[in-house]
């Protein structure tokens, strides 16, 4: 089954007159996205760039005449999902019909030479500075097999789709990484800081809002570093601007990093409306001798201090974060250390993964790796500490009346609605399980009391 792909055009500009030869005329194209929600916006530029030539979205390989993943290689496991799901689709495509399979994003940045040779079965390769040329991959039979360029692209006006519900979406606020922290790999992935242009980034969202979307979460590899490459517009500017979009009704900042947090961002969180009370900031560790070799340029102290200040000036906020244990030199003590600052701050959420060593990374070579065992054992014993916490956090919302996004019917049952609050993030956190949705339609943010708790979702129904 096939469906035409819902392109969101941004800007005033109609989608450009193709040649021929790119024209898709109803040819079916199957797309996989693995990875991050950033390159979740890659795939969603790509689906549009091909629904724009005419071609349609299918549901199954087989059934398609071309097959895309747009792969993750973060950690070792993102990797090996890639290739698992490379290796899939390729199977799949012996028994279908599909003429192409494009790998494309970080996987294929990081390992297209190697890959070249391992994957006979893959047709190009596209790295995450080429996502832009899909349509000449797909519909061409001359371009070369590798497409693999440095990544220096920026995405502007483009149209895309959004694949992630009718009333939230993902917007790409910015490329790459102005930070180099030890055990990542994404500078050499995705380049250094490159922002995309408030107008840009405004003119998406109002094409957003006039489809019907009504949260938009912004993201970026470091995203409190927008702007800074740019002009004097800084991050609170764009949230300014963002938060006088007619129809958007919640702004959602993703990827802070610690390090730059500075008062004026506070400030918009206090002073805009729109901006939720939800702060997601990656800390990775408390303990300093740890955070110096991870290079984070922040202390334990100084980490502190800014949880403090964020509680005190935004009433209600909601902090996720995530950690990495069993970095090279983290010691029972360190690791102790880290256990009594997550018992102390009991974040509203939190990830929790063991440090995978990449070659390309400074991390991978540094003195007293830590056994796999280790850090695994470790990982458990935090993760339990935080779903201690968690179900704690969730107790504290029982009897509460707050904001609900309706999303839409329950995947599982027909009783159940599903929705957020400001302080659930798609796709990461918990959800609102909706028992009585009373005269609410999907799409609404209405009241709903909290009633009961369900392990990371909470229940609740719609007050009149």
């Amino acid at each position: 089954m096939s469906s035409r792909l819902p392109i969101i055009q941004p800007g005033p500009a109609p989608l450009p007159t193709l040649p021929d030869e790119l024209r898709g005329d109803g040819q079916r194209v199957h797309f996989v996205s693995l990875g991050c929600p950033k390159n979740r916006t890659d795939s969603e530029v790509m689906l549009a760039r091909l629904g724009g030539a005419g071609y349609e979205l299918s549901d199954s390989p087989e059934g398609a005449d071309v097959i895309v993943v747009n792969t993750c290689t973060f950690i070792d496991a993102a990797t090996t999902e890639s290739v698992e799901t490379v290796l899939e689709m390729a199977a799949l495509r012996k028994g279908g019909s599909a003429r192409k399979l494009v790998v494309s994003g970080c996987m294929a940045q990081r390992h297209h030479d190697a890959l070249k040779d391992e994957l006979p079965e893959v047709d190009a390769f596209v790295g995450t500075g080429d996502y832009h040329r899909i349509l000449e991959v797909v519909a061409r039979g001359d371009v070369p097999r590798d497409i693999v360029g440095e990544p220096v692209y920026v995405q502007g006006a483009e149209a895309r789709v959004n694949t992630l519900t009718a009333w939230s979406a993902y917007v790409k606020i910015l490329e790459g990484c102005p930070q180099r922290c030890t055990f990542c790999i994404i500078p050499q992935l995705r380049g250094d800081l490159m922002s995309r242009s408030m107008d840009v980034i405004v003119d998406e969202a109002r094409a957003l809002a006039a489809r019907g979307v009504k949260e938009l979460n912004l993201v970026g590899q470091d995203s409190n570093s927008w702007g800074r490459d740019i002009g004097p517009d800084r991050l609170p500017d764009l949230l300014r601007a963002l938060n006088g979009v007619d129809g958007i009704e919640w702004i959602r900042l993703l990827y802070s990093y610690p390090a730059k947090f500075k008062d004026d961002l506070i400030d918009a969180f206090v002073d805009l409306d729109k901006v939720v009370p939800y702060i997601d900031m990656p800390l990775q560790h408390i303990s300093n001798p740890i955070l110096k070799a991870m290079r984070r340029g922040v202390s334990s102290d100084r980490t502190r201090k800014l949880l403090t200040k964020l509680r005190t000036r935004i009433p209600d906020v909601a902090i996720r974060t995530g950690f990495i244990v069993g970095f090279p030199g983290e010691t029972e003590g360190h690791f102790e250390e880290l256990m009594e600052f997550v018992e102390e701050q009991r974040f509203d959420n939190a990830g929790v993964f063991t440090f995978s060593p990449q070659d390309e990374t400074p991390a991978a070579h540094l003195p007293n790796q830590v056994p796999e065992e280790v850090r695994q054992e470790r990982r458990d014993r935090l993760m339990t500490l935080q779903q201690e916490l968690h179900l704690e956090n969730n107790t504290d919302q029982l009897g509460r009346v707050t904001d609900v996004l309706v999303e839409g019917m329950h995947p599982e049952t027909e009783l159940l609605w599903v929705g957020r609050t400001p302080r659930q993030a798609p796709e990461i956190d918990g959800r609102v399980l909706i028992n009585d949705a009373g005269r609410a339609a999907f799409g609404d943010i209405v009241k709903v009391e909290i009633t009961d708790i369900a392990g990371y979702d909470l229940v609740g129904h719609v007050l009149e």
